[in-house]
Order: structure tokens, then sequence, then C-alpha cells
């Protein structure tokens, strides 16, 4: 059977991306063991494991302002190379020496996989979108399920491997396969034209645009959304095999209820992406998703305002529950954001699918940054109940944040277009220069004007068009404002992309 182009590239970024995660995921069971046995404390090995995500921290910003200079193919391929590499050489750290040199060589290569991996999955995301323009918010949940496999499936797949070969056997293999992707990729991904073409001339992302699109709701809710969910998702992780120590329970069942929490979400994720696309409402999802995990983690601890004792049926409920809320707040944040550029004026294109990604990259690794920092500290201090209680909280406020973005969007989306309106108005009746256009260049401006309902065009041999420069002179005004023109003709000026299309500027009255 013929697969499309689309599809095969599709299949080579998620499978980065399932090897990635399950490298991810295998770490935790492995690593551990053979730090004690170099001689390295928990305290040492636990910054091993923060360094990943420091590192992602850093270079997913420095690689989303580069993507659209560099090109999302380069990077793609590189970010594979760099973390199958990489994966490749924490495997073989079985052979170093002990002590201080075993513990600055695992920082590195971690340092290493954490850039690599922040440079994949920022590229990665922005060429999915670039490739499903029309419905990114189902394949952002899809690529958030191929992670939930991951997630699940790395642990015995790792454990397999170890089995078979020792320590260094699942890092070598898995890393294999993502040197492998690497190639496939570059011969895969290409650039499209028009973005082949802007990328001569394009600049690096600017402080400026990332600032632009915080300052929209959507994108500021992309930031809080994105990390909370993580730092949720870490804390879960970090402390319910202690939670559930009170019960006796075997590994094997342990496994299976944390199996719960990926199921669930792995499932509401392109759900709750394919609802986005179709009806729009992101804000509403996420607002609904909110409120479940805060059902959620009152039934995990259970809360502390609850009299309630701990049960297993309970945390597995919260589980489930958790993951089902949880999969709005990363595929409608992106598709969210997306919609909210587009509408604040930005061109959709790839400058903005890497704009949108760079804050998802970004805010992941912060997540679990914090979360991993956090969930010592909380769980010692306050205990599960009181930590769960306090992020039921949370996930209350960001319920009705995420309602009041709702209904408060689409009336900034309105104000916004009528005061771009409003300028252009402005600025044509005082004769000064139309915004974001050129003084030196010549455009052909057409008049057009209205009659008793009826419309005919004034530069019909009588009435020249009207230059540039003209709208500058004495002239220009006076004929604007007695003849009731209207701007059109526009569209071939590239300065003037916030105009959606000539369209929008022919039905413009001047009064």
């Amino acid at each position: 059977m013929f697969i499309s182009k689309k599809m095969l590239i599709l299949l080579s970024l998620w499978t980065g991306i399932f090897c990635n995660y399950a490298c991810y995921s295998i770490i935790a069971p492995f690593f551990p063991q053979l730090a004690r046995k170099k001689g390295l404390s928990a305290e040492q090995y636990s910054f091993v494991f923060g360094m990943y995500s420091l590192s992602q921290i850093i270079f997913s910003v420095l690689v989303g302002r580069s993507l659209t200079k560099i090109g999302a193919k380069f990077i793609v391929v590189a970010g594979l190379f760099m973390t199958g590499g990489s994966t490749i050489l924490f495997g073989c750290l079985e052979r170093s020496p002990g002590g201080a040199m075993f513990f600055w060589l695992c920082m590195a290569v971690r340092a290493v996989e954490g850039a690599g991996f922040a440079a994949y999955l920022t590229s990665s995301l922005a060429v999915v979108v670039r490739t499903f323009p029309a419905n990114p918010g189902y394949y952002v949940g899809l690529t958030e399920t191929i992670v939930t496999i991951a997630m699940i499936s790395g642990p015995p797949l790792g454990s397999f491997l170890y089995t078979i070969g020792g320590y260094s056997c699942p890092f070598v293999s898995f890393g294999g396969v993502i040197m492998a992707m690497s190639i496939v990729s570059y011969f895969l991904i290409t650039e499209e034209k028009s973005d082949a073409e802007k990328l001569v001339n394009s600049n690096s992302l600017t402080l400026r645009e990332v600032l632009r699109i915080l300052k929209l709701p959507a994108g500021a809710m992309v930031l809080v959304s994105v990390t909370a969910n993580v730092t949720a998702d870490s804390f879960i992780l970090i402390s319910l095999s202690e939670h559930l120590a009170q019960f006796n329970l075997t590994p094997m069942v342990v496994g299976s209820i944390y199996l719960c929490l990926f199921l669930s979400y792995g499932l509401s994720s392109p759900l709750s992406g394919r609802i986005a696309d179709k009806m729009g409402g992101e804000f509403l999802l996420q607002s609904g998703g909110c409120l479940i995990m805060t059902v959620a983690f009152c039934l995990i601890g259970p809360g502390s305002f609850l009299n309630m004792q701990p049960k297993v049926a309970l945390i597995v409920a919260g589980l489930l529950l958790k993951g089902l809320g949880a999969g709005p707040l990363i595929s409608c944040s992106y598709s969210a954001a997306l919609r909210a550029a587009k509408s604040s004026g930005l061109p959709e294109d790839f400058r903005t699918y890497s704009l949108v990604s760079t804050l998802v990259s970004f805010a992941i690794p912060l997540g679990n940054l914090v979360g991993g920092f956090t969930t010592g500290i909380m769980t010692e201090n306050l205990g599960m109940r009181i930590s769960t209680t306090f992020y039921s909280g949370i996930f209350l406020i960001l319920t009705f944040i995420c309602l009041a973005v709702h209904f408060y969007e689409p009336y900034l989306q309105r104000k916004t277009q009528e005061l771009k309106w409003l300028r252009m108005k402005q600025n044509l009746i005082k004769g000064e220069e139309m915004p974001l256009m050129n003084k030196g260049q010549i455009s052909t401006i057409y008049r057009t004007t209205y009659e008793s309902g009826s419309k005919f065009t004034a530069n019909n041999g009588h009435c020249p068009p009207i230059q540039n420069g003209e709208l500058n002179n004495d002239h220009g005004p006076s004929i604007l404002v007695t003849q009731k023109n209207v701007v059109v003709g526009c569209e071939n000026n590239p300065k003037l992309q916030w105009l959606d299309d000539a369209s929008q500027a022919k039905n413009f009255w001047l009064t």
C-alpha cells in the first residue's frame, strides 16, 4: 500500500520521539545502581538527572531563535545525531573510572543529550505543524500519544535488553536506532520552496517576537498550562511509589497503577486536539481539563480537607482522571497559540510555527525541573495529602483563568482588528504615510468611489492611480476625503502583511 511522503515524514519524526522518550524512561531504573557502584552519592546522580532538563531549557531557547535562520532539516538531523551519539556514549560509561571522573563524564554526556533532544523536539513539532497545518492540535495530540507509548513500553523493553546484554545494551540499541533515523530524516525532510527562499534573508527569532506572543492570553497560557501539567506529572512519578508503599503491593501491581496515568492521557490528548481543530474552544476544553485534574488530585491524596483514608481504588481513579484532564493542556495549547498568533497579525508560516514550538519545548523541561526540585521538599515537609491539595488548588485557579481567557480572547481579537483599521483611516485622513509602508516605495493605490450602493472605479482614465508620495502632499487628503475613497490594490505591498486579503480593504468605507 502506498504511503504518502507526509506520512513517512510523520513516522520518522515519531520514531525519533519514541526512542528519545524511551531512553528517558529507562535511565531511572538502571543508572542509580551503576552510579552507586562508581561511588556517587544520591545527590550527585540526582544532578545528572537534572542536567538533562537544564540543558533542554537553555538550548530550546537557543534553537528556537535559530530555527528560522538555519532551517528545520538541519536541526532535526543534527538533534537526532547528537541524542543518538550521546545515548550510545551513556551506555559505555560503565567502562569509565569511578568517582569524580565518572560524575563529570555523566554530566557532560547528559548535557549534550539534553541539547540534542531540545533541538529535535523544537524542530520536529514545527515540522509536524508545517506538514499538517489544517489539524495542528490533532497531530500534536497524536505525537503526545507516541510519547505515552514510549514511556509505557520503555521500561519493559529496556529491562529485556538489559537482561540480554547488560547495562550498555538498551542505550546502545536505542541510540543506534536514533542515529539511523537521522540518516532517514536527511533524505525525507525538505525545506519548502517558500521557506527555503526566506531562510536566505531571514533573521533569528527576536526577543520582541517572543514577548509579542507572550503578551497574548493564548501565548501566556501555553507556558503556564504546559509547565503546570509537566510539573504535576513529575510530582506523581516521583512520589507515587512511596505513597503506594503503605499498601504492600507487588512491583507488578505498582507498575500497572502507573500505566493508568499514561493510558488515559494517551487517549485524551489526540481526542481533545481533534475537537479543538474542528470546533475551536481550546480554552474551554482546557478549563474542563483543569477541573478534572482538580478532582483527580483530591482523590490521589486524598485531599487533606476530605475525611477519607488513602485507598488503592481512589488512587487509580485519580490517576485515570489526571491523564484524562491533562490531554487538552498540551494539544489544545498548541492550536490555541497558533490561532491567536495568526489573528494578531503574525503570518501563517514556519517562523510562527517555530515560535510556538519554542514555547512548548521550553515549558516541558521547565516543568520537569520545577517538579523534580519541589517534589522532595513538598512531600518531606508537607506530606502527600497536603501536597496533593496544593496541586488541586493550582488547577482550580487555572480552571477559572482558562474560562476567563475563553470569553476575553474573542473580544481582544476584535478590538485589535478595529484598532488597526482605525489607525489606517486616521493616517489617510491626515495625509500621513500608510503604516508599514516604506517611504521610497512606489505602490499603486486605486481609488474606488461608492454612490447609491453601487461601485465604480475612479481611476478610469480621468483619475490616475495615487502614488505613495502623493499621500504626503497637499492634494492627497482633500481628494481622499471629498470622494469617500478607500484604499485598495494594497495586496501587492509586502509590508502590509496584517491585511487578511484585498477584499477587506475594498469593503472599508472612509467617512
